[in-house]
């Protein structure tokens, strides 16, 4: 019986990576810059990241209540008249991770201020339908494997389609990094002052 499930795991492992198909197929978009990631396991292609906790705790001030969560092309917008970075939550419905993100690292206060003071917040689901602009280009829904994915999240993830994932661009609109993982509120700041200093 273990042969079966050995045989099985194999087949699907082929499967899932000659299915995701080759950099020539995806829509061009922003390269990266360099990517992290907190999983103690490497990358990996589909799936969600393992949380790695911290005890370091790191204050930021400020009067902010909530994260004003954006849609993409609204923080692009936003971004024409005010520059700033902006941060793109990856996230999808059936991320156990991503919700936990969204009961604990995004309600605290720390994080809610270190964003509202130099981000726009996106709130983006790769497997959304909704075509999406971005730099003149329109990004509709693509199959990847045996998922559907927005083009953008494609790009912006260099296929690698992990949850959470969070995309870092600069104050042009260009991609600097991607964080891949749960990320405790001292982690997450600490990863995006590198972005911002």
């Amino acid at each position: 019986m273990n042969y079966y499930k050995i045989r099985y795991s194999f087949i699907l492992s082929i499967f899932l990576f000659v299915s995701c198909g080759s950099n020539n197929e995806i829509a061009q978009g922003p390269a990266p810059i360099e990517e992290e990631s907190n999983s103690s396991s490497g990358s990996m292609t589909i799936g969600t990241e393992r949380p790695t906790e911290t005890t370091e705790t790191i204050r930021v001030d400020g009067d902010a209540e909530y994260i004003d969560w954006l849609d993409f092309e609204t923080a692009m917008d936003r971004n024409e008249d005010e520059k700033r970075f902006i941060f793109i939550d990856m996230y999808t419905e059936w991320c156990g991770w991503c919700k936990k993100m969204d009961a604990s690292t995004f309600k605290d206060k720390n994080v809610i201020n270190y964003l509202d003071q130099n981000f726009y917040a996106v709130k983006f689901n790769p497997e959304t339908t909704d075509a999406v602009a971005y730099k003149e280009v329109l990004y509709e829904k693509k199959v990847l494997g045996k998922k559907s994915y927005n083009e953008l999240a494609i790009n912006l993830l260099s296929s690698k389609m992990v949850f959470p994932s969070f995309v870092i661009l600069n104050k042009k609109g260009i991609k600097r990094g991607v964080l891949t993982g749960y990320h405790a509120s001292s982690q997450l700041i600490n990863a995006l002052k590198r972005y911002v200093e």
